[in-house]
């Protein structure tokens, strides 16, 4: 998780066509996920990208309503934004939020997971890239490892029994 913070991170960083804010919007904390995802983009944009101005994590516990209350607040409040890291849920109700502010389509916007509504949002430039975690390959993976286990006894190597790669999604590559 915390290569695919890095990674959107340098995504974030290459593609900002000015200086200026990054916000983080986070879902529930708790979720190491969350956190190594925070991390990792922190660590990126700090150490090459020094135009880029990052404030605290917006932390909307993967609550749609809470995540569009603390955006909105927090845009109402900002005069340069110029990118969006989503690491969990509430794309529909960031991409709202962006629209009503005028930001829709013109910040880097970079989120996790392809879904029904991510892949909309790319379809419409709403969303710049996707990082996917291929849930279905994960849900694969998992199966195999238990079925190795019952019929073979075969402990897993808990680092590469169960590694996935991460896609990169654009609007381009998403069907």
């Amino acid at each position: 998780m915390l290569q695919a913070g890095r990674t959107a991170g340098l995504l974030m960083g290459k593609t900002l066509q000015q200086p200026g804010e990054v916000i983080m919007v986070s879902g529930n904390i708790d979720y190491t996920a969350h956190r190594q995802r925070i991390e990792g983009f922190r660590q990126v944009i700090q150490e090459r990208f020094f135009a880029v101005i990052l404030r605290e994590v917006l932390v909307g516990q993967d609550q749609r309503e809470k995540i569009q209350q603390l955006l909105n607040k927090y845009l109402q409040s900002s005069e340069n934004v110029v990118g969006i890291y989503n690491t969990g849920s509430g794309n529909s109700g960031i991409s709202e939020i962006l629209a009503r502010q005028h930001l829709l389509g013109k910040c880097i916007y970079i989120t996790h997971e392809l879904y029904t509504v991510t892949r909309r949002l790319l379809t419409e430039d709403a969303v710049s890239f996707v990082l996917d975690q291929h849930a279905r390959q994960h849900a694969q993976l998992a199966l195999d490892i238990v079925l190795r286990k019952l019929e073979k006894d075969e402990a897993p190597d808990v680092y590469l029994s169960g590694k996935v790669d991460f896609r990169l999604i654009t609007a381009e590559n998403h069907l």
